[in-house]
């Protein structure tokens, strides 16, 4: 069959059943608690599916699985090491967050010191926040879109505005189902592939040892070549040098352990208990996802050494399956990773219009607004935030995998100190928490500059989160006998 004929049945299908989502799911979002926890009462498998289909995100399929390709095993070192071990400090937590029966992250600092303001603060900084990260799904469908249709950029990241704008416009109900859908997809998707690239390479054994011998330059847009062995060590070059992957740490991995859409899922489970075991599951299908990825990676290198095109990181994962391994399923998979763009990109405008209606807007204003007007102000908060990330995708970042860990770096340095300081430790004060987002803020101001000018030969989120958690500690100490007095 005419392999665009193809895709265009592809989705067709695919467009179909995220239409039928959208709409069975409008009439369950009336409230708050519905439109944003689904009422907390998710059984546990939906749970793991939305928290496995959020984590999976276009910097996972495409940049992860182009960078396994160019650098091999240090790209898992660089980001996928750093997230599994911040998702253990969510299980640190969870308890204690379950049980403050918050809905958003920013009003938990308002149930515990009383403040609307610093509620109304981590509203603005959480909205802005989501607003850049968003820009990876983006990017990462417009990618797709472009290959299977043959279209600009430009026009194709259009299509993924319509579907996150209405997949989100049901809320948690139906985020959570578009989720349950995309992740089946991807794993089916990722499967299938594994199988193929195995059966061309001849065993999964001789994936890691064809890995050891690969020499050369992985594509035309390469700065520099691979040396036999390269692939199968913990480190790299440039980006995945030493000190920049281990300090990446706190940028990938600090900043998923406070990552609110990872604290929501914990928030909407029924119980403390479901919230645990969410993670547990979760992680361990999860780390069958990254061995399927940095396979298919190695597997894509031993098959073809050298891409005869100049591409980026992220394009190399799409070119490949779409030219040199293209088959009947190729389409399928390519739209496996739409759904995965899709499945992130929902939940984050969730957060954008939880942090913009209930936040900023609910906080500050003088009386307390219907349930129905706040529902409304999300969805428009939905459209306002999806519109933005659409125009700052028009000039995306040049590799989805760095960009989301400087984003993150962002919740490590303004949100680690002041969230875990609150669970965790009794002596925390409102003045500590408004000394670690200060502090925060102004080491970001300090520190990025200089690492994008490549001054700094480690992660800025790793000085400036030492400089939160201090300024936590000392501004708590300070305050906290008068704090208790007040």
């Amino acid at each position: 069959m005419n392999k665009t004929l193809l895709y265009l049945i592809y989705f067709a299908a695919y467009s179909a059943v995220l239409l039928v989502i959208g709409k069975s799911s409008l009439r369950d979002s009336d409230s708050i608690s519905k439109f944003f926890m689904c009422g907390r009462q998710l059984p546990l498998w939906r749970c793991v599916c939305t928290f496995a289909g959020t984590w999976i995100s276009a910097a996972s399929i495409l940049s992860l699985t182009g960078s396994v390709y160019e650098s091999g095993l240090s790209a898992m070192v660089f980001s996928v090491v750093p997230w599994f071990l911040g998702a253990l400090l969510i299980v640190l937590v969870s308890d204690r967050l379950y049980a403050t029966g918050v809905t958003t992250v920013p009003e938990l600092f308002r149930v515990r010191y009383g403040s609307k303001g610093l509620q109304a603060a981590y509203g603005v900084l959480l909205a802005a926040v989501y607003v850049l990260y968003l820009v990876i799904q983006i990017k990462g469908f417009g990618i797709v879109a472009s290959t299977l249709f043959g279209i600009p950029y430009s026009m194709a990241i259009l299509l993924v505005y319509l579907f996150i704008l209405y997949t989100s416009f049901g809320g948690y109900q139906s985020v959570t189902r578009s989720d349950v859908f995309n992740l089946i997809l991807m794993i089916v998707g990722l499967g299938v592939l594994l199988v193929t690239v195995v059966a061309r390479v001849g065993s999964l054994d001789g994936i890691y040892t064809g890995a050891a011998e690969v020499a050369g330059y992985a594509h035309r847009g390469m700065a520099y070549a691979t040396e036999a062995g390269d692939l199968l060590k913990p480190f790299g070059q440039g980006d995945f040098a030493p000190l920049m992957s281990i300090s990446m740490f706190f940028g990938w991995g600090l900043g998923l352990a406070v990552n609110p859409q990872y604290a929501v899922r914990i928030l909407a489970s029924r119980d403390a208990r479901s919230a645990r075991r969410m993670i547990w599951i979760s992680l361990g299908l999860l780390a069958v996802i990254y061995f399927t990825l940095s396979s298919i990676g190695l597997g894509m290198r031993v098959l073809i050494p050298t891409v005869d095109a100049t591409l980026s990181t992220d394009e190399i994962f799409t070119y490949i399956l779409n030219n040199d391994l293209y088959s009947g399923w190729s389409g399928f998979l390519l739209f496996a990773i739409l759904g995965a763009c899709i499945s992130t990109a929902n939940s984050q405008l969730l957060l954008i219009a939880s942090s913009c209606s209930c936040d900023v807007v609910g906080a500050l204003w003088p009386r307390p607004l219907k349930e129905s007007t706040l529902v409304n102000l999300s969805r428009g908060a939905v459209m306002a935030g999806g519109t933005l990330s659409l125009l700052l995708a028009l000039s995306p970042p040049a590799s989805l995998l760095t960009y989301g860990g400087d984003v993150w770096g962002v919740f490590s340095v303004t949100l680690l100190a002041p969230m875990f300081g609150t669970l965790l430790w009794k002596g925390t004060t409102l003045t500590g928490v408004y000394a670690a987002l200060g502090s925060g803020l102004a080491a970001l101001a300090v520190f990025y500059p200089p690492y994008y000018q490549g001054v700094l030969p480690f992660h800025p989120a790793l000085p400036g989160t030492l400089i939160s958690i201090a300024a936590l500690w000392l501004g708590s100490l300070l305050s906290r006998k008068k704090e208790a007095e007040a």
